[in-house]
């Protein structure tokens, strides 16, 4: 799992240079090129979908870990932010691992909230405040 991971993240670092859109570009063109001599057959139709799902599949499977590393790491230094600061609820730390149920009451509260500070900011308070939910 660990040598996936490396190759994985290697690869999407460097599939994030500009020069591969590029060269992403000039393969298409080629690959378009390739049909002439070859008349658009049914042989070369087949070859160039397998190799274009293939590249597909195994690009998702790369995007896909590189996504998870980053919402990772996102997820750590918001529990850091949470963690370090006065006043704010720890239990937020290990909120995605809840409930959607438990994720809804919590989102309601945060909309009741809302709501109140919204009326507050008409009636001229301030909304810099930190009430507790």
């Amino acid at each position: 799992m660990e040598y996936f991971s490396t190759i994985a993240k290697w690869i999407s670092d460097k599939a994030a240079q500009s020069y591969v859109g590029f060269a992403a570009f000039l393969i298409v063109l080629v690959w378009a090129m390739t049909g002439v001599p070859f008349h658009f057959s049914v042989m070369w139709h087949l070859m160039m979908g397998t190799f274009s799902a293939v590249i597909s599949i195994l690009m998702l499977f790369i995007i896909q870990n590189s996504q998870n590393r980053h919402t990772i790491a996102i997820q750590l230094k918001l529990d850091e932010i949470i963690r370090a600061t006065k006043g704010a609820h720890n239990e937020m730390m290990d909120i995605e691992k809840l409930t959607d149920e438990d994720l809804g009451r919590i989102q309601k509260k945060y909309g009741l909230l809302a709501e109140k500070t919204k009326e507050d900011l008409k009636e001229g308070k301030l909304d810099t405040h930190t009430p507790l939910l």
